[in-house]
């Protein structure tokens, strides 16, 4: 039995085609979602057609999650992002109980409980403080790939505190550090540590339980791994493939369906 998720996200749209009897994904898409989700959605699907043309016939649903999944076409129904990591994290760490998702346009902190289904979660989307975003933001401001600053904040030797997550203080606080020759690397480690504990002060209404496994984009940088270890006080698990978790989580709610 084949299944499809499709995650569109405010950065990037992800598909993920999932074989329940194999447990593997068939097809996985990730390409920038751009200003017509719409039509990037029917992109994806298509591409993945057209790479494995003996999907035709075998895709029993499509489920659709992400900001914008209510524009996806021919799907048989949506779920929330919450729910989508919940389910794309439980298949990946049965043994998760607290997970971080930090995406481009929002960061969440989902409480599991032993069956894998959302006990709480709390989450921030009113501001780009804690998301992907502010670090987005500020790697055109210090002029350095986005890529590249979980490698930067490694070889920090002493990160400099910033003290505001609103982005327009923080750029404003990060030219005043760099006029005064601080360390690029050690600006970097101050941006991840400051994310970090917004992302902790947003746990602390939760109760934070190992095995604790980080999700979204912001995954894939191993300062904010090392950031979010100190800020919690607890080891972080990156997710298996951090971009496709929610994919794979929607793919999953087919099945149910």
């Amino acid at each position: 039995m084949i299944t499809a998720g499709i995650d569109v996200g405010s950065v990037n749209t992800k598909l993920v085609v999932f074989d329940h009897i194999s447990q593997g994904i068939f097809c996985e898409k990730v390409v920038p979602t751009g200003p017509r989700p719409r039509e990037t959605a029917r992109r994806v699907m298509a591409e993945c057609r057209s790479e494995h043309k003996d999907l035709a016939g075998h895709v029993r649903g499509v489920v659709a999650t992400g900001y914008a999944r209510h524009v996806v076409d021919d799907v048989e129904g949506t779920i929330t992002e919450i729910k989508a990591a919940a389910l794309g994290i439980r298949n990946w760490h049965p043994e998760a109980r607290t997970v971080v998702d930090i995406g481009g346009q929002d960061s969440k902190v989902l409480n599991l409980d032993e069956s894998g289904k959302v006990r709480d979660f709390v989450m921030n989307d009113r501001c780009a403080a804690g998301t992907g975003q502010f670090l987005s933001v500020l790697a055109r401001t210090l002029s350095v790939p986005l890529e590249d600053f979980g490698r930067l904040s490694l070889e920090s030797r002493r990160p400099v505190p910033v003290s505001s997550l609103c982005v327009v203080m923080a750029e404003s606080e990060i030219l005043s550090l760099l006029a005064a020759d601080t360390p690029v690397a050690d600006v970097i480690a101050g941006l991840h540590e400051a994310l970090a504990r917004r992302i902790a002060n947003m746990a602390a209404r939760l109760r934070v339980q190992p095995e604790v496994v980080f999700t979204g984009g912001v995954a894939q940088n191993l300062g904010m791994k090392a950031a979010l270890e100190r800020a919690l006080g607890v080891p972080v698990t990156i997710a298996r493939k951090p971009l496709l978790a929610a994919a794979l989580g929607a793919a999953l709610a087919s099945e149910r369906e």
